[in-house]
């Protein structure tokens, strides 16, 4: 691409969001053809192009460092002739139409689609719009459950029967085994397994009636884009009902084990037997279950996920920390688990769902989800839970195996282990930071399909002989735009390189950065060979400090201040001086008078606020129906009473240091307190037991 080009193109990237993909109609009914875009050449003007131009204007500049300019014309009338005119002036660089484009995403026809909130929430049924795990931008980038090697995507749900009947799912089908025969055709050691294992009856009765399970198979794989009912989110990936039965751990291992060696005989056979199996769903557990006691449950994750099987469990269903009260499976010490809690269509965690900083990966949509029920039970319908989070994340586990490039296949196929770790991290890395979920999961974040799936772009599909990263310097405040990103680029040799930013900038560094979803493309200039990586700021919870509550110190005892502040989840640290901070909010002080409380979060970001301690109480009920306005005030403050008390009593004013600097004893229900000639600051009226406080800002 040319340096011409190349600006043009960063100019486009200026006016897109960083967290939206869009892409331009390929076929040119996409042209406006009473708008043209002109780059004109250094030093000349717009109105030297437009002296001898008839039925033209400037509409609009674009760019004037760049010099482009948007022109209209008042007819369309031979546009391509004009074009071919504007191109060949002496004042014209560049020029073109103008187009409009596309934004990209698929939204499915599935029936029932407009109730899918965790796919595509615009608010519907009260819920907070873009509260979803992007699906339809994810699906515009893949949408089918096929490999680049041709393996059928797989998703393993363990749970209960499912039907098998149902037209929005397709089922895995063992094509080695013949139905009923009570024969074991395929010699793989369970009898009649044809779509999957029950492993209770140590058979392959799967068919059933069961809300639980087919909610679940619904939500990650459901077919998409079919006219029917929902769209799941790796759409029509082949579902392997296991069923385990009475609920005892014995059949969980047993179901693991069959899992495993399904997965183990497709590779062994390259693809004749088995299946390509490379997610498990877990919607059940053992509230306060400790791995200490479960270590062969817990084991499983490990020897599934060094043959490439990565495994999601949903958490306990109660408002409770698993790091403390401990469960089975999530706080499994696995690097092959990826464990889910449940968020709201408000963008919020369920307060019904546990949580947890070191266990707990992430949060996904769970409460008020909408799939697939048995044909008997209607079809589909609603449930609420973490069961519902976990498909979620495993369906995202499917979809990103099957938009991976061919050389990920094949590396994954080679080191299965390590590359399905590596797809973990793309999907962690991948989730959209929540204020709910910040400091109380792994991620701080929930589930975000289509950054996911940009996140694969970091892997090296063409063979770069580089590596990219991106340090990031986090913002630090609500609303202060500080964040930082700088390109990191291992290439191992010395090389030429560009760099284009997808908010536009093409230099290394990013500075005075705002909130946003952020792509960086690298590319070689000798082979054209590019990489991707991505990154995300985000605004942390702005902290507010809702009352400083203080004890005044007497001759015999200390007094003290205590601050009540909170940001979210944010861990919060205090002080009195601006450098000695505690994580305690209480202070014990020697003296009354005036203090500075400082607060601050874990990005450094400081409020501060001003309080006297003094032996004046500052009551919350107003006894005399006391108002005073304006506050803030300038040079006069208004004071008033709903109903002046019959006894006169004296009206006090005080300073930071509880000195009196004014008093008076109001005749009348309104008086006028003159403060011209007070210093800005904060100050405080008494009249009788009644305190208010006010403050002068000029």
């Amino acid at each position: 691409m040319n340096k011409i080009l190349a600006l043009l193109f960063v100019l486009l990237l200026l006016v897109l969001s960083p967290t939206t993909s869009f892409s331009q109609f390929e076929e040119e009914d996409n042209r406006i053809l009473n708008e043209f875009i002109v780059m004109l050449k250094p030093s000349h003007s717009v109105e030297q192009l437009l002296l001898n131009i008839s039925n033209t204007k400037a509409k609009e500049c674009l760019s004037q460092r760049m010099n482009i300019y948007l022109l209209e014309r008042n007819t369309t009338f031979s546009a391509e002739e004009f074009l071919s005119s504007l191109r060949q002036n002496e004042h014209v660089k560049l020029a073109q139409f103008n187009h409009s484009f596309e934004q990209r995403s698929l939204v499915p026809n599935d029936t029932f689609f407009n109730l899918q909130w965790s796919m595509f929430n615009t608010g519907q049924s009260g819920g907070v719009t873009g509260a979803d795990i992007e699906a339809t931008e994810a699906w515009d980038i893949s949408n089918d459950a096929i490999t680049a090697d041709g393996d059928s995507i797989v998703i393993a749900i363990i749970d209960s029967k499912v039907d098998l009947y149902h037209e929005d799912m397709n089922y895995y089908t063992n094509y080695g085994e013949i139905s009923g025969n009570g024969i074991d055709d395929d010699g793989n050691g369970y009898i009649d397994d044809v779509h999957g294992w029950n492993v209770g009856a140590y058979n392959g009765a799967t068919q059933g009636i069961d809300f639980h399970t087919m909610h679940c198979a619904g939500i990650a794989a459901a077919k998409g884009n079919n006219s029917k009912g929902v769209a799941g989110v790796c759409w029509g990936a082949k579902i392997l009902p296991v069923v385990y039965g009475l609920a005892i751990e014995s059949n969980v291992v047993k179901a693991y084990e069959y899992i495993r060696m399904m997965r183990i005989n497709y590779d062994n056979t390259l693809g004749s037997q088995g299946a390509f199996i490379v997610a498990t769903n877990t919607s059940f557990g053992v509230n306060n279950g400790n791995p200490l006691d479960y270590p062969i449950w817990c084991l499983w994750y490990d020897s599934m996920g060094y043959v490439g099987i990565l495994s999601v469990a949903a958490t306990a269903n109660s408002n409770v920390d698993v790091d403390v009260v401990h469960d089975i499976p999530t706080e499994c010490p696995s690097k092959y688990l990826i464990t889910v809690t449940n968020t709201m269509l408000t963008d919020q965690r369920n307060a019904g769902s546990a949580y947890g900083k070191i266990s707990i990966d992430l949060g996904a949509p769970g409460t008020g989800i909408y799939s697939t029920v048995p044909i008997a039970l209607g079809s589909y319908g609603y449930s609420t839970g973490t069961s519902m989070s976990a498909p979620h994340a495993t369906g995202a586990v499917g979809a990103l195996f099957s938009a991976a490039c061919k050389a990920f296949i094949d590396t994954y196929k080679e080191y299965p282990d390590s590359l399905s770790l590596l797809m973990k991290k793309y999907l962690l890395d991948g989730t959209e930071w929540n204020s709910s979920l910040n400091n109380i999961t792994v991620t701080g974040g929930r589930l975000n399909l289509f950054r996911a799936l940009t996140n694969l772009k970091q892997f090296d599909c063409d063979s770069c002989n580089f590596n990219v990263d991106i340090d990031k310097v986090p913002i630090t405040c609500a609303s202060v735009n500080d964040g930082a990103m700088a390109v990191t680029v291992d290439s191992g040799s010395v090389f030429d390189y560009s760099i284009l930013w997808s908010h536009g900038p093409t230099s290394p560094e990013c500075l005075s950065m705002e909130p946003g979803f952020y792509t960086v493309i690298v590319t070689e200039t000798a082979s054209g060979c590019r990489r991707f990586t991505t990154t995300e700021l985000h605004y942390p919870d702005a902290i507010s400090i809702s009352s400083i509550n203080t004890i005044a110190a007497t001759d015999s005892t200390l007094g003290n201040i205590t601050v009540v502040a909170f940001a979210g989840n944010e861990v919060l640290e205090y002080s009195l001086d601006g450098s000695n901070y505690q994580q305690t909010a209480t202070f014990s002080i020697p003296a009354n008078g005036t203090y500075t409380v400082y607060v601050r979060n874990s990005l450094g970001c400081v409020v501060q606020q001003t309080v006297l301690v003094s032996a004046i109480e500052e009551l919350q009920v107003a006894n005399y129906e006391l108002r005073i306005s304006p506050n803030p005030t300038d040079d006069e403050l208004m004071i008033y009473w709903l109903q002046l008390p019959m006894a006169k009593l004296p009206l006090q004013i005080f300073d930071m240091s509880g000195r009196v600097i004014y008093e008076a004893t109001p005749i009348d229900q309104y008086y006028q307190l003159p403060t011209a000639k007070y210093e800005s600051g904060i100050y405080f009226l008494r009249y009788g037991n009644t305190t208010r406080k006010f403050v002068v800002m000029h």
